[in-house]
Formats: C-alpha cells, sequence, structure tokens
C-alpha cells in the first residue's frame, strides 16, 4: 500500500508563493508601462526648438542625442538616455512580468503569451541601443517586432480570458485595443494619413501594449489581493 503523506502546511505555502508571484508580476506590468509613459513626457519636456510634437513626432525621435535633421524632421532630444532608459526598462518589466503571470495560463496559450512577451521585450531593447539614425535596421526590426508581439500577447490574454480568471470587459478591452494599435500601424505604414499626423498614428500601436499592460497588471494585482482576502 502506497503512503500517500503531505507536508503539514505545505498547501497553503504553495498558494502563498502563487500569490506572491502573481503580485510581483502584476507590479512589473504596471511600473513597466508607468515608467514608460513618464519617461517620454520628461524626455519630451526637455525637447529644444521647435517643440517636441506628439502629434507629428516619431517616438524614436526622443531617443536621438544628436541634433539633426532626420527624415524631414528637426530631431533635438537633450534627454535621449532618458527615453532609451524607459526603452529598455519597459522591455526587462514585460519580461519579468510574463514570465511571473505565465502559470495563470494552459500550456499552449502559456507558450505563446511567454514568447510574445520575449519578443517584444527583445524588439524595444533593440530600440533603445539602436537609434532611428544609426545604420542598418537594427532599430526598425526592434520597433515593428515590439509592436507586433506587445500586441499578440494581449490578444492572448483576450483568448484566453476564462482560463485567467479576468473580467469580460478587460477580455475586450485585450483584444480591441491590440487590434486597433495594429491597424494604427497598418494606416501609418500605408501612407494611408496625413505625414503631420505619423506620431499620432506611430502612438496608436505603442500606447495600445502601454495601456493594456498597465491595465493587466492591476486587473490582476486587484484580483489576487482580493482572493487572499477571501
Amino acid at each position: 500500500m502506497t503512503n500517500h503523506t503531505t507536508t503539514p502546511g505545505s498547501a497553503p505555502r504553495a498558494t502563498t508563493d502563487a500569490a506572491g508571484r502573481r503580485i510581483a508580476g502584476a507590479l512589473a506590468f504596471v511600473v513597466g508601462g508607468s515608467q514608460y509613459a513618464i519617461l517620454e513626457s520628461v524626455a519630451a519636456s526637455a525637447w529644444r526648438s521647435p517643440p517636441y510634437d506628439y502629434v507629428s513626432n516619431y517616438i524614436s525621435d526622443l531617443g536621438v542625442a544628436d541634433p539633426q535633421t532626420y527624415g524631414g524632421r528637426v530631431v533635438d532630444s537633450p534627454l535621449a538616455w532618458v527615453m532609451n532608459t524607459g526603452f529598455v526598462l519597459e522591455g526587462l518589466f514585460f519580461a519579468v512580468g510574463a514570465v511571473l503571470l505565465a502559470t495563470m495560463f494552459s500550456r499552449s496559450s502559456r507558450a505563446l503569451f511567454v514568447g510574445f512577451a520575449l519578443l517584444h521585450t527583445a524588439g524595444i531593447v533593440l530600440v533603445g541601443f539602436f537609434d532611428e539614425t544609426t545604420p542598418g535596421h537594427w532599430h526598425v526590426l526592434g520597433a515593428f517586432g515590439s509592436i507586433v508581439f506587445g500586441n499578440l500577447a494581449a490578444v492572448v490574454v483576450g483568448l484566453y480570458w476564462h482560463r485567467l480568471g479576468v473580467p469580460r470587459w478587460f477580455a475586450a478591452a485585450s483584444v480591441v485595443l491590440p487590434v486597433a494599435g495594429l491597424a494604427s500601424e497598418v494606416v501609418l505604414l500605408a501612407g494611408l494619413a496625413d505625414p503631420a499626423l505619423d506620431g499620432l498614428f506611430e502612438r496608436g500601436g505603442v500606447y495600445s501594449i502601454t495601456v493594456w499592460q498597465i491595465l493587466f497588471g492591476l486587473v490582476v494585482l486587484a484580483r489576487t489581493l482580493a482572493a487572499r482576502r477571501g
């Protein structure tokens, strides 16, 4: 006869550990998205004449340290290092958050979510290390990867929301936000909008990730804390 024994207190400890990982992962998403928005604002505030324009200037303009004219735009970002730090930190926080929250997913959806998250991280870290004026295609590849895969990570959450236990409204947001963001990038790349609006359409595909990841972190944090209290 097999003797099935359990260590006293092991189940509560395992539950506590899982809750701790979820809280840490949720905070990583909130902090990562928040610091990105804050550091972008700080870098933009230091922009010299003419003033930085969120509608026409690309986000990547903020990461160019040397004053110059690039792509027909005057680029002059005294705090380029701040923006580039924001890019890299966003990627690192996103990866840490995804790994810590991976156990919320089923095996198949976990591979998709973590895989897309790590590809987003790789892309945006490249953006932080290679500004848009760097010879070669590293910046473009990084920007493409970070936008596409960051938005796809959100879609995974929207499609597998039952397993994750997130509310229906957030499941809808996890599909609507990335689809709208990717559509915005298609408009930009296809040249379907006035070039004076390029910065706005570029931000559509970036901010969809930023808004979603902060919301995701807050939703997971709220539900995890509520479960611990209950």
